[in-house]
């Protein structure tokens, strides 16, 4: 029975509850900001490119977190991550996506800086639809994140299925996809298409003046991504129902996919990392 009754308390800890009207009103408006940023764009039609957020799958709830303040803080899910508010104020970091791709490839839930639930490794698959059994699933992933990385410069040419096994095909040559060594602390390079999207520039928008205005997508290129976590693999994955050619690549926090069938703007693309997340977390057993 006292296990029982443990197992209660944890369960309940990690279930999402709605903000305070305080922290509510905070985190909506520090949300806002990042979000339209990059998405109102898209949104409005103005510019033909991928979303970086998307729809918003929830409102703006609590989750408890050991260091922040009264043991919880704001977050907010989003079709391809999850908002969580820090210390509010100016800086970029104030808004952070959270390890999502680190704990669905692990396991290791963070409920606090230095504490974790180990869960089994999400097996969902990474990209395209969500019936596509070619597609590796998050645990498949996990074995490779300690491989070596492709030397800088080399084109990409491995290949992952849904099994996790790496192999190469020369036929991907034609794409012409590089690896790139970024400098990152994790020895990953970056596949070239993900690092010109990371440090692209484009039309973004300030909510506080209601402009539009050319800019970096991202101050830091490293800010919605993290660092590597995996090489890029190319993988035969299904997007609406079609088998297609699909580069991957899984970050700290979210996973990249290049796709060279889609129009220019839609090549480069985040996954639904936010679904799948919330889906782990709170719909897996």
């Amino acid at each position: 029975m006292r296990r029982c009754f443990a197992l209660i308390a944890v369960l309940a800890m990690l279930l999402p509850v709605t903000s305070g009207s305080a922290a509510l009103g905070t985190a909506e408006m520090s949300f806002d900001q990042v979000s339209t940023r990059t998405d109102e764009p898209v949104a409005t039609g103005l510019v033909g490119r991928s979303w970086v957020w998307g729809s918003r799958l929830t409102s703006v709830v609590d989750e408890s977190y050991a260091e922040a303040p009264g043991g919880v803080r704001s977050v907010q899910y989003f079709d391809k991550a999850r908002m969580e508010l820090g210390v509010p104020g100016d800086s970029i970091w104030s808004v952070t996506t959270g390890l999502l791709a680190e704990e669905l490839i692990t396991g290791r839930m963070q409920i606090g800086n230095d504490t974790f639930v180990q869960r089994n490794p999400a097996t969902l698959p990474v990209a395209g639809d969500p019936d596509s059994r070619s597609t590796p699933t998050y645990a498949a992933l996990n074995p490779l994140t300690t491989y070596q990385p492709i030397p800088n410069g080399w084109t990409i040419i491995q290949t992952v299925d849904a099994s996790g096994s790496v192999a190469v095909d020369l036929r991907l040559t034609a794409y012409g996809v590089t690896a790139v060594d970024v400098g990152s602390p994790t020895d990953h390079t970056v596949a070239s298409t993900f690092w010109e999207f990371m440090t692209s520039r484009g039309v973004v928008y300030d909510i506080h003046t209601n402009e539009h205005h050319v800019d970096r997508l991202f101050p830091n290129p490293f800010y919605a991504t993290g660092y590597p976590i995996t090489e890029a693999y190319w993988t035969t994955t299904k997007v609406a129902g079609v088998e297609r050619d699909v580069l991957v690549q899984c970050f700290e926090r979210r996973c990249l996919t290049y796709t060279p069938d889609n129009p220019t703007g839609w090549q480069v693309e985040f996954g639904n990392i936010g679904q799948h997340y919330y889906q782990w977390r709170y719909e897996t057993p």
